[in-house]
């Protein structure tokens, strides 16, 4: 039996009244079956991996207030939203422009109490060419007149826009199932280096076969339309009725703003060598940057995100049951380290000034007394505590 891959569970849920989960199944999937206990540690890359996905709003309605802010990560209707993987090897960063990656993407509607892959698992199995395309929506689809929002189709698949650059443009729809705090629950489908072709991988999913390719890497992750405030105001401003279980509309004063990314604002690297009761400040690293250690050295990080990104937003009192109002939170972070070589600190952290040490020493894990090649990388994925995601990573040339 082929061993099955580590799903990697990258994002902490809030009590929003929105489940906020990013599922990342990497080289085939577990989807509720045990793992195979001979896997690596889930902050060892040896194979190929995606360890995030990141939306951006890249064409907003309305000018940013806060131009220096991290970019928005939650979508109003009819913005355009960027959604880039995050793919790693052994070797590297995967470049998701090239040949090995060839992603299908699809679009499904999750209901309010809907959990992360419920609305795709509901629909299948499905041929993929009977998938609907996903439209462009757009403010010509709204008709007043029809007193309710246009059906958005789910599921449906993205078209091939023909960039071939591994990410997906779309434009965020205004359609019922937001209104009452659903989200775009999105799915990503591609081969892995080497493998059978992407569609091979998509429609042994959507045939909800038992055994899925190994060789194949699944991505789900939800893509936030609101907030809901600014919905039920648009919803209002085009002259919809609104349910009376979803309340009065908001004051312009009472909309929150948009969740947005947490940045990684800096990454500081220090080497300690115990050997001779050395340190050697590299101080800030560039992401993607490469220093040059020895054997048995550590290397000390400090990074810091803003006080300013942690967003502080309402929360429905009781998921909102008898109208008894909201209160405020401020989001959390959290973060994970994932190495190819070596052994660190600790594998997660949660603060925005976060700490780790990672010896350049061989791992439980590894094979030999020096990484391949002489080289070993170290990824850093910061989400928050909602759909907000940065990444870093870092490249060490190991000497003898």
């Amino acid at each position: 039996m082929p061993r099955a891959p580590h799903p990697a569970d990258l994002g902490p849920t809030a009590s929003t009244g929105r489940a906020r989960l990013a599922c990342i199944l990497s080289l085939g999937t577990c989807l509720g079956v045990a793992c195979a206990p001979d896997l690596p540690p889930g902050q060892r890359v040896a194979s190929p991996r995606i360890l995030a996905l990141r939306t951006e709003v890249i064409a907003p309605l309305f000018p940013e207030e806060d131009p220096d802010a991290g970019v928005r990560c939650e979508a109003l209707p009819f913005e355009k939203v960027r959604v880039t993987p995050f793919m790693v090897e052994p070797t590297g960063v995967l470049d998701i422009a090239g040949p090995d990656f060839d992603p299908i993407w699809l679009a499904c509607q999750l209901g309010p109490a809907q959990g992360l892959f419920a609305c795709l698992r509901d629909a299948l199995p499905v041929e993929l060419d009977e998938l609907p395309e996903c439209p462009v929506p757009s403010f010509a689809d709204i008709d007043p007149n029809a007193m309710e929002l246009p059906e958005y189709p789910s599921p449906c698949r993205f078209p091939d826009d023909g960039s071939d650059d591994g990410r997906l443009e779309f434009t965020a729809p205004f359609a019922p199932n937001l209104l009452l705090g659903g989200d775009i629950e999105l799915t990503m489908i591609s081969r892995a280096p080497g493998s059978p072709a992407t569609r091979a991988c998509a429609e042994a999913m959507l045939s909800k076969a038992a055994d899925l390719p190994n060789e194949c890497i699944y991505a789900v992750t939800r893509v936030s339309v609101g907030p809901i405030e600014q919905l039920l105001a648009f919803a209002a401003m085009f002259g919809f009725e609104l349910p009376p279980e979803l309340g009065e509309v908001p004051d312009p004063e009472d909309i929150p703003d948009g969740d947005r990314n947490p940045r990684i604002a800096s990454f500081r690297v220090t080497v300690i060598d115990p050997a001779a009761d050395e340190e050697t400040e590299y101080g800030e690293v560039e992401r993607g940057g490469k220093i040059t250690v020895k054997r048995g050295q550590t290397i000390e990080i400090d990074t810091d995100t803003p006080a300013a990104d942690l967003q502080t937003f309402p929360v429905p009192i009781n998921n909102g049951v008898g109208g008894m109002g909201s209160e405020q939170q401020t989001e959390r972070l959290d973060g994970s380290w994932y190495r190819t070589w070596g052994t660190l600190l600790a594998g997660s952290s949660d603060d925005r000034e976060a700490f780790n040490q990672w010896t350049m020493r061989k791992g439980e894990a590894d094979a030999d007394e020096l990484p391949p090649d002489g080289r070993a990388l170290l990824y850093y994925v910061l989400r928050d505590s909602r759909l907000g995601v940065d990444w870093w990573w870092l490249e060490v040339e190991v000497e003898p």
